[in-house]
C-alpha cells in the first residue's frame, strides 16, 4: 500500500472536520482498512515516486481495489482525521483532471474513446469528420471511514464505508450530473455495496489518460455481496453474489423482456508475489433469461466468462517496470465488454425458437515504462469479438480493438500533466468497418 505524509491538524482545523465527520457518518457510506488501533504515520512524503515501486503500482491507475479482514489493517492510515469522541477516522481522496481532447475522425462519445461509436466508412456520420472537447468530467471525490468493532467476547473486526462520486455520464442531458461509483461497507471478510466485480483484476490495467481504459476488457461495477478471504501464502479468494448483466437482442419484436431470475455467481483466486507481480483467475456464472406471454418462448440459459489477468513487475533500471496482459472467453458474457455492448445486443438472441446466446472473447496486454522518476509510458493494446447469432441484423457490433500509448509527467507526486495518442476500429457482422484516432492532452491534481 502506497505510503502518505500525515497532515497536522490544528485546533480550528479539528473543530471544523469533526463537524464534517459527524455529517458524513450520518450520510455517507465509505472505504477502510483498519481492525487494530491506528497510529501516527511517519512517512515522509516524496515529490517524485521513490525507485523501485512503479510497476507495482500505476500512478495513472486511481482505482483502488477492495480489501477484507486482516488485509484492512494499515495503522497509519494515511491522510486520515480522528472523529474525537468516537473510535473513526475519515480520509478524504480523489483528485481533479482536465481533459483537452482532439478526435481526427467521428466518434460518437466525445467524452471516452468508446469503440462501439466508431462511425462506419460510407456513413453521414463519417464525413463529419472529428471534433474537439474539453471537460473535467472525471474529476472524483470519495470518503473513507474505518474503525473496529468488538463483540462482546472481545474479538475485533475491521470497519469501513466508502463512497466516492464521480460526473461521468456520457449523455450531454446530464453533463454535469453527479455519478455514484462506489459504495460499499465491510465488516470483517465480508463485502456488501457496489464496487468492482470481482473477476477482474484492477491491478492489471494500463495506465491510460483516456477514462475507458481501453474499451474492449471486461469488467465494471456491480453491487454484491463478497467473501473475501486468503487461502494461504501468496495466494487470496473471493466468492460474491453479483447483480447479472445481460442483453438480449429481440430481433422479432417479441413480447416480454429480459427478466434474470438469480444473481452472478462469480469467483477468483489470485497469487501475488511480494515485489507486486500478480495473476488472477475468474470466473462469472450468471443466468440469461427471457419471460413474455405464453405464446412467447419463456426461457433461462446459463451463461459464464473465464478470465486471467496479470502483472509481472521486473527492473529495467532503477524505476521498475511492468507487462500487464489477460484475455478471457465465455458465452453470453459479452454485456461486460464494454466495446461488445455499445448496440445492447451483446448477450445472445431470442426468437420463437428460443434463447441463443453469443460467445465472446477478449485479450489485452500492456507495457509501462519509467523513463525516470518524473517520466513514464505506457502502450497498450486490446481487442475483443463475438460470434453472432444468424438472425442479428448486420449491423451488429461484432469485433472492436485498440492501441493507445501515452507520455506522463509527473513534477510534483500529485501533479501530471501527459499527452495520449489513441487508435481503434470497430467491425460489424456484416463486415463493415470503421476506424478512428484521437489525441487527448491532460492536467491532473490529486488530493490525497
Amino acid at each position: 500500500m502506497r505510503h502518505f505524509d500525515r497532515h497536522l491538524v490544528t485546533r480550528g482545523g479539528v473543530q471544523a472536520w469533526m463537524g464534517l465527520g459527524w455529517l458524513l457518518c450520518l450520510t455517507m457510506p465509505a472505504v477502510a482498512q483498519d481492525t487494530t488501533a491506528m497510529k501516527q504515520d511517519t512517512t515522509i512524503k516524496q515529490d517524485t515516486i521513490r525507485a523501485g515501486l512503479q510497476g507495482s503500482t500505476n500512478p495513472l491507475a486511481e482505482n483502488r481495489t477492495p480489501l477484507t479482514g486482516d488485509d484492512l489493517i494499515d495503522e497509519s492510515f494515511p491522510n486520515s482525521i480522528p472523529l474525537f469522541g468516537t473510535n473513526i477516522r475519515l480520509a478524504v481522496g480523489g483528485y481533479v483532471k482536465a481533459d483537452f481532447i482532439k478526435d481526427f475522425d467521428y466518434v460518437g462519445d466525445p467524452y471516452e474513446f468508446e469503440l462501439g461509436s466508431i462511425a462506419l466508412d460510407g456513413t453521414p456520420e463519417r464525413a463529419l469528420g472529428g471534433i474537439t472537447t474539453f471537460h473535467a468530467k472525471e474529476s472524483r471525490v470519495g470518503f473513507d471511514l474505518r474503525s473496529v468493532v468488538r463483540r462482546s467476547d472481545g474479538r475485533a473486526f475491521p470497519l469501513q464505508i466508502f463512497v466516492e462520486f464521480d460526473w461521468f455520464f456520457d449523455a450531454p442531458s446530464s453533463n454535469l450530473h453527479t455519478r455514484l461509483r462506489h459504495a460499499y461497507g465491510v465488516i470483517g471478510r465480508l463485502l456488501a455495496g457496489r464496487t468492482w466485480t470481482t473477476a477482474g483484476d484492477l491491478a492489471t490495467l494500463p495506465g491510460l489518460i483516456d477514462f475507458s481504459g481501453g474499451d474492449a476488457l471486461y469488467g465494471g461495477r456491480a453491487t454484491q455481496i463478497r467473501w473475501q478471504d486468503r487461502l494461504g501464502g501468496p495466494f487470496t479468494y473471493a466468492l460474491a453474489l453479483e447483480e447479472p448483466a445481460a442483453q438480449v437482442d429481440n430481433p422479432t419484436n417479441l413480447e416480454g423482456s429480459s427478466r434474470p431470475p438469480w444473481p452472478n455467481l462469480a469467483g477468483m483466486v489470485k497469487w501475488k508475489a511480494p515485489g507486486g507481480s500478480s495473476v488472477q483467475l475468474g470466473v462469472d456464472v450468471f443466468p440469461v433469461a427471457w419471460r413474455g406471454p405464453s405464446t412467447v418462448p419463456n426461457t433461462t440459459e446459463v451463461a459464464y466468462a473465464l478470465t486471467v489477468m496479470s502483472r509481472v513487475v521486473f527492473p529495467v533500471t532503477a524505476y521498475h517496470d511492468a507487462l500487464l496482459w489477460g484475455g478471457g472467453v465465455g458465452r453470453g458474457q459479452a454485456a461486460r465488454i464494454i466495446a461488445l455492448s455499445w448496440d445492447g445486443k451483446a448477450s445472445g438472441a431470442v426468437t420463437a425458437n428460443g434463447l441463443d446466446l453469443n460467445p465472446a472473447w477478449f485479450v489485452f496486454v500492456g507495457y509501462n515504462h519509467y523513463w525516470n522518476a518524473n517520466l513514464n509510458s505506457t502502450v497498450s493494446t486490446n481487442w475483443t469479438g463475438t460470434d453472432l447469432r444468424d438472425v442479428q441484423s448486420d449491423g451488429t457490433i461484432q469485433r472492436a480493438g485498440g492501441v493507445h500509448v501515452n507520455l506522463i509527467w509527473f513534477p510534483y507526486r500529485l501533479v501530471s500533466t501527459g499527452i495520449e495518442y489513441m487508435w481503434g476500429m470497430r467491425e460489424n457482422k456484416d463486415g463493415t468497418q470503421g476506424t478512428a484516432s484521437r489525441a487527448q492532452f491532460m492536467v491532473k491534481f490529486k488530493f490525497h
